[in-house]
This record gives C-alpha cells, sequence and structure tokens, in this order.
C-alpha cells in the first residue's frame, strides 16, 4: 500500500521537466511536494528542534541516522536547502524516484566498487562548490537485527574535511517505529508524530585528514546522544 501511494504521489508531477538549468530547484519542489503529501498519505506529523539557528544560506553536509525510508522522506520537510542525497545505487531501481539519479540531482552510491565510490565523493565535492548541500547517511545501510548504529564510515567526513564545509547532524529518533520494513517500500507504516532534531553545525575549519576519525566519532556521539535520550 505504501508502495502506491508512494509512486501515485510523485508520479504525479514528475512530468515537469527535471533538467536543463534550473533542475534542481525544480526537483527540490517536486521532492517537497512528495513529502508533504506521503506523509499525509500515512498520517505523519513531524516534531522538529533545532538547537541552532541555521542559515539557509549556508550548505552543509548533512549526517543522519538512517534505519527507515521515513527519513528520506522526512528530510525534505525538515531541511529547508537544496541538497544532494547520495543513496545507495539500488534506488536506481525504483519506479519513478530514479529519474533524480539519472539526471544528475542525486548521486548514486556504488558500495561493491572502491573507484566508483570514490567518484561518487567527487561529485559530491562539485555539489558543494556550486553552493548545494548534501545528505550523507554515514551508517551505509542498516539491518533491522542491529539495535543500535552502525558504526559510521569515513566518506562524509573526508568529503567535509577536503571542502571545509561544515557538518550539521541530525537525528532521527523515532522513524523506525513508525515505518518498520527495510527491504521495500510496501512495508506497513503507521500513523505518528516522528520526532526530530537538529543539531549545532559542527564546524571544521582547519582541520585535516589527520582529524577525520575525530571528526567522525564526534559526530556519532551526538547523534547517538540524543537517539538514546529519553526527551
Amino acid at each position: 500500500m505504501i508502495y502506491i501511494i508512494f509512486c501515485v504521489i510523485l508520479i504525479l508531477p514528475i512530468f515537469l521537466f527535471v533538467r536543463g538549468k534550473r533542475k534542481n530547484k525544480t526537483a527540490k519542489k517536486i521532492k517537497i511536494f512528495w513529502a508533504k503529501w506521503m506523509s499525509l498519505a500515512i498520517g505523519i506529523k513531524t516534531k522538529v528542534t533545532f538547537l541552532s539557528d541555521i542559515d539557509s544560506n549556508d550548505n552543509y553536509i548533512i549526517c543522519a541516522n538512517h534505519k527507515s525510508y521515513l527519513d528520506i522522506v522526512l528530510m525534505y520537510l525538515v531541511i529547508d536547502h537544496d541538497f544532494a542525497f547520495l543513496g545507495k545505487s539500488e534506488l536506481l531501481k525504483w519506479p519513478v524516484i530514479n529519474i533524480f539519479f539519472k539526471r544528475g540531482v542525486d548521486i548514486p552510491v556504488y558500495r561493491d566498487s572502491k573507484t566508483r565510490a570514490a567518484e561518487c565523493l567527487i561529485l559530491a565535492e562539485n555539489e558543494i562548490n556550486e553552493g548545494r548541500s548534501v545528505v550523507i547517511f554515514p551508517e551505509g545501510g542498516w539491518d533491522n537485527s542491529e539495535k543500535v548504529m552502525r558504526r559510521f564510515k569515513n566518506g562524509a567526513f573526508q568529503l567535509a574535511i577536503d571542502t571545509s564545509c561544515p557538518i550539521l547532524p541530525v537525528t532521527f529518533k523515532n522513524n523506525y517505529d513508525l515505518f518498520t520494513d527495510h527491504k521495500d517500500f510496501s512495508g506497513t507504516a503507521k500513523p505518528g508524530t516522528a520526532n526530530i532534531t537538529v543539531h549545532h553545525p559542527i564546524i571544521v575549519d582547519n582541520l585535516t585528514r589527520k582529524d577525520l576519525v575525530n571528526l567522525r566519532e564526534q559526530t556519532f556521539n551526538i547523534i547517538n546522544k540524543e537517539l538514546n535520550s529519553e526527551n
């Protein structure tokens, strides 16, 4: 049922041309439209806590925990920036949504090839240099049998140091409880309120590759502490 809602809601505006100089702005409007109506259709509300003011004129590398496809949907309602998703290449198999990846709006990550994975970071760097933000789920995936966050991969933090682009940690506290199926978009969902925290940006000016592990662990600890808090 969720998959049907997903396709119907997104396919209505997809006939707009997502190409040319305005493709990113057009795609952003389509995705926000999709996210709002998708959330409405399955009865999801959001409660977002911003720990600091986020300048809409700045760009960020947005890092969040990831255990539900709802994370992708709600990101468009939480972050008021033009951003590119770095998403697993399996998304290229999704009808409709793969259009955004094929037209260069988002960036597929090929986890089975170190060379192609490195190429995706170059594309992400280009997007940052053009003033866009980038969303990365640094866990690189999830498994329902795992009760805690996976160790973060290095890519997001290497990218931050190389571009001097600040990290913006985001904690999705209970999306997994609202939409649990990780295998496909036909999983069950239930109405509820998604609790989300947008943390203080982490400034990376003057950091070098020697600081990568500390930056990675700092980001992990910020997200994980909020994820395990009772509030």
